[in-house]
């Protein structure tokens, strides 16, 4: 059910049927040379402010793993800062790497997978292991600083936020121990957990000051992100396998019931949902303006109605699609797929505006700067296009 009078209060829209006018997300990063979040900003919204140039030509690649094993994928997105980027990989290892050339500039190693993508705090960079530890390390040496031990297995991204009117950041990270964890981000000291009823594979989104994740016990948990205190839990009734993202005061999430749903984040409501065939959602949607975005099993990347909830286009892939599109400049969209295919697609239309092929699948999600798109693939393999002097 489309809640109309929620959506006109929220979206400033003077009437569904007349021009549709919805608030801009306008947190794409300060820097448009980095890509500081894994999905843009904290709340996870999977937008930048570049206007992506097509077509894109391949800068360099970077081994990441020795031995690819079947089954063991490059699912970890990277993270831009200061002309570096930071990424985890399968064999346990992060890197930092030269973004104008690919040069690894350091690695650590951990004694388990890295799945999740890692976040910045100060001169610090966070990645949790499925060693069951989250990791910080001096982002220019590789030094270790500090590391906090789990009860369980991480694959969740971690996330970073500073509270309005503090100083200090906070890292929020998930756990196969049922819990989202708070950290102090410059000693990793626990502040508080948050306890759920089952693993926790996706980041923890961070909107309106609340943090809101869900995982294997198909409920979006919706806590205080100062206090750790429970808001709300919304029932989903699915397994949810990546982040949320937060906009405008609504929640907006995919999942395995073959659905992609918003709720309203202030009583837990329902605004809409959509998904038609069974298939399911592991994709995190990106948000913008009137469209949501968000890719499926079903192999089709999908362009929706913000407002209304109902499609727009969609475009069909060879394979499935797993890996989050993030929506560029307002006209773009950019996305791997499991067919071994990056993609550009125009925002308005969902046509496809150019492709590459890298012969592997793409399940992790693209890192966009000013001029560089930076993106794994199951070869083990990181990849850096450059756009802007292709553009030029």
């Amino acid at each position: 059910m489309i809640r109309c009078v929620f959506l006109a209060a929220v979206f400033g829209v003077g009437s569904l049927k007349g021009e549709e006018k919805v608030a801009v997300v306008t947190e794409v990063g300060a820097n448009p040379a980095e890509w500081v979040h894994s999905r843009a900003d904290a709340a996870m919204v999977g937008v930048t402010g570049v206007k992506l140039a097509v077509p894109m030509a391949l800068g360099w690649q970077v081994p990441l793993m020795e031995k690819i094993k079947r089954g063991e994928m490059l699912v970890a997105s990277a993270v831009i800062r200061a002309g570096k980027v930071y990424v985890g990989c399968k064999e346990g290892t992060f890197y930092c790497v030269e973004l104008e050339t690919g040069k690894v500039v350091w690695k650590a190693t951990t004694l388990g997978a890295i799945d999740g993508a890692a976040a910045f705090a100060g001169e610090l960079v966070v990645a949790g292991s499925q060693d069951g530890m989250v990791y910080a390390w001096n982002a220019e040496t590789g030094k270790e600083v500090w590391k906090f031990e789990s009860e369980a297995e991480i694959h969740a991204a971690a996330n970073v936020w500073v509270p309005p009117g503090q100083s200090e950041a906070r890292i929020y990270i998930g756990s196969y121990d049922y819990s989202v964890y708070c950290l102090e981000a410059a000693t990793g000291k626990k502040l508080w957990a948050a306890e759920t009823g089952y693993y926790i594979n996706g980041g923890s989104a961070i909107g309106d000051g609340k943090v809101v994740f869900g995982g294997c016990d198909s409920v979006l948990h919706v806590h205080d992100a100062v206090t750790g205190a429970e808001v709300r839990q919304i029932e989903v009734g699915a397994y949810i396998g990546n982040n949320v993202a937060i906009a405008d005061g609504v929640i907006y999430v995919s999942h395995y019931g073959n659905k992609v749903e918003a709720y309203a984040m202030n009583d837990g409501m329902k605004v809409w949902e959509y998904g038609e065939r069974e298939f399911e959602y592991y994709a995190a949607p990106a948000i913008q303006g009137n469209w949501v975005v968000v890719g499926g099993r079903d192999k089709r990347m999908h362009g929706i109605d913000r407002v209304t909830g109902k499609g727009k286009w969609e475009f069909r892939a060879r394979d499935r699609i797993e890996s989050s599109a993030v929506i560029c400049g307002g006209e773009k969209v950019v996305f791997g797929c499991d067919d071994g295919y990056v993609y550009v697609l125009g925002l308005e239309d969902g046509k496809e505006l150019w492709n590459y092929e890298i012969g592997a699948p793409v399940k992790a999600s693209p890192a966009v700067t000013d001029q560089w798109v930076v993106i794994g693939a199951d070869d083990g393999v990181l990849y850096g296009f450059r756009h802007e002097a292709v553009a030029k």
